[in-house]
């Protein structure tokens, strides 16, 4: 009795938390802070690509020989390498489909911790069901106990039924405490999980959600492998215009044979080399065609996968269904049971086998329940709202 007294205290005034309540502070959790933060530097790739080069200045000083040598500058310049070809516009659209590609991953793994957080969550509550129902095979257990010790000392049962009285009793009490400290281990891994102390979780276990439709092609994995592919387009272009002559325009001032000095302009270009960012460009192309391929196989395997989870969930409600129907009249069964071994007309080995059938079926239950949800957690790793 003292086992199921601690646990009567511990539900009482332990502030069981909600999964809206737990999901409400996903944000704020570091490690998708993290996550986000890593997403927001590629602003930095997008300003760097926007910016220009910058300039490039080439001083040269010489000393003449002599009684009144003195350094002078015998030349300066001073130039702009410009981007020509579209190089700008180019790496400008590559870095922003790069961090485009980026977000959608992030939102791709959020969404695959939300599901985390969901799958421990419902395991925590699936142990704490598991408790209400053993907390009843347990009261019951006393219940025909004390029975049975009454009569026993009335010498109207035998001590045989007083011993297996006392053996499904305490067996009850040991399965109690035992899923009572695997119920607060499990709480343990869901605060570790979510970052926070959570000391209870309240929600409805036998809620059933719909599965509805889902655009595969429009799920944030898909989008952001089609990004990859576009931010690898325009790195494309961009190494193939690299592989153009570069050209610069600077201003240019050197000394003359007269002493004097003398300015003007000048353009400097660079003359193409055979294979110049062959390399790269190669190396971009594959890469290209890796993306697509890999979209192409998430596409066919997604759509699979959701129509397995689809004929899971709906064959678990099947069962579950039909279990409904069973326990109704086994709920029946163990009332007339207990009534007609306390009028001696069945033995205690014959309600203890109907007591047994009963809690079997309601763990059954819950666990159809808990796969239920698993399945579930498989749909929202996919895409599937909560």
């Amino acid at each position: 009795m003292y086992y199921v007294l601690a646990l009567f205290l511990f539900v009482l005034f332990a502030k069981g938390e909600t999964l809206e309540e737990i999901l409400s502070k996903i944000d704020e959790n570091p490690y998708i802070k993290s996550n986000l933060s890593m997403v927001e530097s590629y602003e930095g790739e997008v300003i760097k690509a926007k910016s220009l080069p910058n300039p490039e200045g080439y001083l040269e000083v010489g000393r003449l020989v002599g009684n009144n040598s003195s350094a002078t500058i015998t030349q300066f310049s001073i130039s702009q390498p410009l981007k020509l070809y579209g190089q700008r516009v180019y790496q400008t659209q590559a870095a922003l489909k790069e961090k485009s590609y980026q977000k959608l991953q992030f939102e791709a793994l959020r969404r695959q911790y939300l599901a985390t957080v969901y799958s421990a969550f419902y395991d925590t509550l699936y142990y704490k069901e598991l408790l209400n129902v053993i907390e009843r095979e347990t009261n019951l257990s006393k219940e025909i106990l004390d029975f049975v010790e009454k009569t026993y000392k009335l010498g109207e049962s035998a001590k045989l039924d007083l011993f297996r009285a006392q053996k499904d009793y305490e067996l009850s009490l040991a399965r109690l405490k035992q899923y009572q400290n695997t119920y607060r281990e499990s709480l343990k891994n869901l605060s570790a999980l979510v970052g926070y102390q959570v000391n209870d979780v309240e929600g409805n276990f036998f809620q059933v959600r719909d599965l509805k439709d889902l655009d595969v092609e429009n799920l944030p994995d898909i989008k952001s492998l089609e990004e990859k592919v576009k931010s690898l387009e325009s790195m494309e272009k961009y190494y193939r215009a690299l592989a153009k002559p570069q050209v610069s325009l600077g201003l240019i001032t050197k000394e003359s044979s007269t002493n004097k000095y003398e300015a003007g302009f000048m353009v400097t270009f660079s003359i193409p080399v055979f294979y110049r960012n062959l390399g790269e460009i190669v190396s971009v192309k594959h890469q290209k065609s890796s993306f697509e391929y890999l979209k192409d196989y998430k596409i066919n395997s997604l759509k699979i996968t959701l129509s397995s989870i689809k004929e899971n969930y709906n064959s678990t409600l099947k069962i579950i269904s039909d279990l409904d129907k069973t326990l109704t009249i086994s709920s029946e069964e163990l009332k007339l049971a207990e009534k007609s071994y306390k009028l001696k007309v069945i033995s205690l080995f014959e309600f203890s086998n109907v007591k047994t059938q009963f809690f079997e079926a309601l763990k059954y239950k819950l666990e159809l329940y808990k796969n239920l949800h698993q399945i579930y957690t498989k749909y929202i790793e996919i895409g599937g709202q909560i």
